[in-house]
């Protein structure tokens, strides 16, 4: 990453993490509610993802690029769902309570993945984990 990226993201982050209650509530409000998939939002589920915030360490199973650890934790890249259904809401859930029986890989996934997240940041890993699966406009 260039170091203007870094910058970008790191900035992107101070920014989600300033307005948490803004991405704190980026679910809430029944049927209807549009989550937030802000570039700072996705940067703070990035920063997640790869153990920098919140002590979660979702990149050590599932890879740096998200890609899978043979035995240890499955493609997020890709289309296949083994414990969800690909939606924000069913990824969240999954971030939140971990996974104790995987269907397909021999580890579990503990809740939020081993971090002590807050609910925004595990809104934001989901955020992030379900931008991965879905191709670039």
């Amino acid at each position: 990453m260039s170091a203007l990226n870094a910058r970008r993201v790191a900035a992107a982050v101070v920014v989600a993490v300033a307005a948490g209650g803004a991405v704190a509530g980026m679910w809430e409000g029944g049927q209807g509610a549009s989550p937030d998939l802000s570039p700072a939002t996705l940067a703070l589920g990035d920063s997640i993802f790869h153990g920098k915030v919140g002590g979660a360490l979702c990149y050590v199973c599932h890879g740096p690029a998200a890609k899978g650890v043979p035995g240890l934790g499955p493609d997020l890249t890709d289309k296949e769902w083994l414990n969800a259904d690909g939606t924000l809401e069913s990824i969240a859930k999954i971030v939140e309570a971990g996974v104790p029986k995987p269907k397909k890989m021999p580890a579990p996934m503990p809740p939020k993945g081993g971090g002590q997240l807050n609910p925004a940041q595990v809104k934001a890993a989901a955020a992030y984990v379900h931008s991965l699966s879905k191709p670039a406009k």
